[in-house]
């Protein structure tokens, strides 16, 4: 892993779980182990280094998806993606979706992060799509809708109060029947 990748990595760590605002140069460079000046060389600013991470944190977060999802058979995966909601809301290191945490933190719908976040839910949208479109899904638009609320609702439920099994419990019964209904 190259010097940049890896501060890419840690700084999305430090961002995740600390906030993109609350996170410093100082620390960054700290943590990432170079000077600053290095660090600028590598990002020519810190808002740099943030869309670096949230691009980085979008390719990892979907291929665990996947690798969760696409392991099950065709029409078992668009349930399979509340599985995973569950199942990652109860890690211990969980602060919620680094996504919405930064749509949160760059409010302005044409800032870059914000824009990064906004690109990470459609391709997030969309591949819940497709997973309801190839399982044979008589409305596979309207049941992906229903997933990535329900996926979206439980994220902030754990970020907010905690991982919690009744929740999630839930979040897997109204997904799997709203996936039962007919068009």
């Amino acid at each position: 892993m190259s010097k940049a990748e890896h501060l890419v990595q840690r700084a999305m760590q430090l961002f995740y779980r600390q906030g993109f605002h609350a996170t410093g140069v100082d620390q960054l460079s700290r943590e990432g182990e170079l000077t600053k000046k290095t660090l600028y060389r590598y990002f020519p600013t810190k808002e740099a280094l943030v869309h670096a991470a949230l691009r980085a944190r979008h390719e990892l977060l979907l291929a665990r998806i996947r690798a969760h999802v696409e392991r099950r058979p065709t029409q078992q995966r668009p349930l399979a993606y509340i599985d995973f909601v569950c199942g990652w809301s109860r890690e211990p290191d969980f602060c919620g979706c680094a996504f919405i945490n930064a749509a949160a933190e760059y409010a302005d719908a044409a800032d870059p992060a914000h824009v990064i976040a906004a690109e990470h839910k459609k391709s997030l949208r969309d591949y819940l799509q497709r997973l309801c479109e190839e399982a044979g899904l008589a409305a596979p638009a309207r049941a992906a809708a229903t997933l990535f609320l329900i996926g979206e609702g439980l994220t902030v439920a754990a970020q907010v109060a905690g991982a919690d099994a009744a929740l999630a419990d839930q979040a897997m019964a109204l997904a799997a029947a709203a996936l039962a209904q007919p068009a």
